[in-house]
């Protein structure tokens, strides 16, 4: 048998049957590890049943008669919550489209048709090449 561990809690509270608890019992004899567990649940039940009872003050418990109206409230999720961040953010992006500086995108071709230049005469992959002919691309040369 496995080490019984949640079956020692159901032994000292008597909730085990006949065969179980026999198990169980078997089990502990053999075993001072699982002994040493119960003895451990069998301290701390003992030392929770020893603490004192504490009686509440006259004025913190309903009155009998007073218990009959209350309602029992199930408690919501605050979608107010979800409702809020999505607002902020909203705005948040408004604001920063609004606020951003424009953006102007000038070209002139003169100072295009320089750059360019001036590239491909620096980097021979990037000049135009001639067209091969079709057919030399797939064939081969003609003869």
């Amino acid at each position: 048998m496995m080490h019984p561990s949640e079956l020692l809690s159901a032994l000292l509270d008597g909730e085990l049957s006949e065969r179980e608890r026999t198990q169980v019992n078997e089990h502990l004899a053999t075993c001072s590890a699982c002994e040493d567990e119960l003895n451990g649940l069998h301290f701390a039940r003992a030392a929770v049943r020893s603490l004192p009872l504490l009686e509440l003050p006259a004025g913190s418990r309903p009155a009998e008669e007073e218990l009959g109206d209350v309602v029992h409230m199930t408690r919501r999720p605050p979608v107010w919550i979800a409702a809020a961040a999505a607002a902020i953010l909203a705005l948040f992006v408004g604001m920063a489209t609004i606020l951003a500086p424009p953006t102007t995108l000038e070209v002139r071709l003169d100072q295009l048709s320089d750059q360019y230049g001036a590239r491909a005469s620096l980097e021979p992959a990037m000049t135009p090449r001639t067209p091969m002919p079709v057919l030399e691309r797939v064939a081969g040369p003609i003869e």
